[in-house]
């Protein structure tokens, strides 16, 4: 029998190493996230969403003056509105043949479940972006309304900054300190909890902030308790995501940034099983006949940004929407009272 050793002298390989990220998934382990058994425990129910009741704020409701026998002018009550996050079902296949793993001397699919983890944050990270550019409509042109909307940016003249002709912009068209501390301004009295949220933003915004306002970078484990070193921006944590731009309908690119204050969004994830036929399951398959392995990582999780509603209609009502359709501006609308109770703030530029 003729084998591949006897054709071709192999050449020694050294030990497999691991390609250096690009990419990485801090989102996910911030606080800006909030996971508790409820959510998981919702996302493992049935259906392709699920309902989360809240009740209104009424901290700012005014006092009166007491009269002498007399009834209180304002009767209060409290309100209710219901939240709607969508539940995504999920997959991803992976596979190596028996000859990959010999003639090679490594492990491919060993290495697999060794970075499947980060593999999946990275991938709710994508999400969770699909899910802002939706609610803030920042998917496509200047001026779209969307659910938070009342939370983009504008100039004096109540227009976003950003030009689709990218190429051409000018200042007035880039990130600066003073567009932030505008963007920042949109969240109120909740920017004050940045400190353990997240200034999420792409790498090129980052570079141009840094030549304009070194100093209030730093790089530190901040109060927010992240498990590395990461750098802030006016003690914020920046996470940094190659995702968040486009190209322009013109020229160049649009990048969007957003501030997301401490456990602004909601994240739950049904357990994942063994070997099993699940939703939510890790599996393992040999094909016998042609020799080759394979790993199917399914997955099942819930997300959505504080007093937001989803309204959309998947295209596939059994399996959860998409990232495309959770881009759709359309499919959400708030539940909080106020947009800027929601603790998220956008802001679009060219740089």
């Amino acid at each position: 029998m003729t084998n591949i050793g006897a054709l071709w002298t192999l050449v020694v390989w050294g030990e497999a190493i691991r390609e250096r990220k690009a990419t990485f998934p801090a989102l996910f382990q911030s606080k800006a996230v909030s996971r508790n058994p409820l959510f998981d425990k919702l996302a493992s129910g049935s259906g392709i969403g699920t309902t989360v009741p809240l009740l209104r704020d009424i901290t700012d409701t005014s006092d009166e003056v007491q009269k002498e026998s007399t009834a209180p002018v304002a009767n209060n009550g409290i309100g209710g509105a219901l939240q709607y996050f969508p539940i995504m079902n999920r997959v991803t296949k992976f596979s190596a043949t028996a000859l990959s793993k010999q003639l090679s001397g490594a492990d491919p699919l060993g290495e697999v479940l060794n970075q499947i983890n980060d593999t999946r944050l990275k991938q709710r990270q994508k999400t969770f972006i699909s899910l802002l550019r939706g609610l803030f409509a920042s998917a496509g042109a200047a001026g779209l309304a969307g659910a938070l909307t009342d939370c983009r940016y504008v100039n004096g003249a109540g227009n976003e900054i950003f030009i689709e002709d990218g190429a051409a912009a000018t200042d007035a068209n880039l990130f600066n300190p003073d567009v932030f501390i505008g963007t920042k301004g949109l969240m109120g009295e909740l920017g004050d909890s940045l400190r353990d949220g997240v200034l999420l933003m792409h790498s090129t915004v980052k570079s141009r902030l840094e030549v304009l306002d070194s100093l209030n970078f730093k790089k530190t484990v901040l109060a927010s308790e992240l498990p590395f070193t990461i750098d802030s921006y006016r003690d914020i944590p920046v996470i940094v995501s190659d995702s968040l731009c486009r190209a322009g309908t013109a020229t160049g690119k649009v990048f969007d940034t957003y501030l997301l204050a401490s456990s602004t969004v909601g994240y739950g994830e049904k357990a994942q099983a063994g070997d099993v036929a699940d939703v939510a399951s890790l599996q393992y398959f040999h094909d016998k006949e042609a020799n080759d392995e394979f790993i199917y990582d399914r997955t099942r999780h819930m997300q959505g940004i504080a007093g937001t509603r989803y309204k959309g209609a998947p295209a596939d009502p059994n399996n959860g929407p998409t990232n495309a359709e959770l881009q759709d501006r359309t499919a959400w609308e708030l539940a909080f009272s106020s947009a800027k109770l929601c603790g998220a703030v956008c802001v679009r530029t060219n740089g």
